[in-house]
């Protein structure tokens, strides 16, 4: 079981692509020691789009998967996958990734309850369709044939998605959100629970649980440091306050 440590820093939806380089910026800042921390949680979402089968995605996210690796050596680094970055295992070695699969990821905070938490990007308990589709899609042989028909069509299926993520607005508000998490509550069976996902930065206490929705490291480069106070505390920070 992975233990959460004091510092601990949470990312989620960074949305990284040729326009969007705060995470660059952040990793920058983890090399030159201007940021710190032993432990580093990335929810998923972390670039537009990073797939191992479609090869048109690799050039954008090498120096990222390169540097990622290189500051694992001395930071302990969770990757859960989201709906944008999948089948990301063979990119790295040092890096611990966890598929759709292996959400939620059950961790334990250091805090003297040793309080349980379940960590998932979100795209998991969707309608049964759409769980479907978002497991399909993550189907080696599918993308090996949609990465055959993106290089006889010059890239331009990729060129299009990317540039549709890049018109995206990442921080709608989803006037419903707090039922909607009541009902993903009773599936997660957990008294605390992480996602990123919907981009709400939110924190509720339901019924005795708690979730934190992340905010999207997109919009104002927020991130979350763990800190154990008299409970345990998220402390957000923009990139340019660090």
């Amino acid at each position: 079981m992975i233990h959460i440590k004091e510092n601990a820093i949470f990312i989620a939806d960074a949305h990284e692509n040729k326009n969007r380089r705060g995470f660059w910026k952040f990793l920058q800042a983890l090399k030159n020691n201007q940021i710190q921390t032993k432990q580093l949680f990335l929810m998923g979402d972390i670039f537009d789009l990073l797939i191992y089968e479609v090869k048109a995605t690799h050039a954008f996210a090498k120096p990222y998967i390169e540097l990622l690796e290189e500051l694992a050596d001395n930071i302990e680094i969770i990757y859960l996958e989201g709906n944008h970055d999948f089948n990301l295992e063979k990119f790295f070695v040092k890096v611990k990734v966890y598929s759709i699969s292996k959400q939620p990821l059950v961790c334990e905070f250091e805090d003297i309850k040793r309080t349980k938490v379940k960590l998932a990007h979100g795209d998991i308990f969707l309608k049964p369709l759409l769980q479907f589709l978002l497991k399909s899609l993550r189907n080696h042989y599918l993308l090996y044939f949609l990465n055959f028909l993106n290089f006889i069509c010059k890239e331009k299926i990729t060129y299009e998605i990317l540039n549709s993520q890049e018109k995206k607005y990442l921080t709608r508000k989803i006037s419903n959100f707090e039922s909607l998490v009541k009902d993903r509550m009773k599936k997660y069976q957990m008294n605390f629970i992480i996602e990123g996902h919907y981009h709400q930065d939110v924190f509720l206490k339901l019924d005795n649980i708690k979730y934190l929705n992340l905010a999207t490291f997109a919009y104002k480069e927020s991130f979350f440091i763990v800190k154990y106070d008299s409970e345990i505390r998220f402390h957000k920070i923009e990139l340019k306050e660090a």
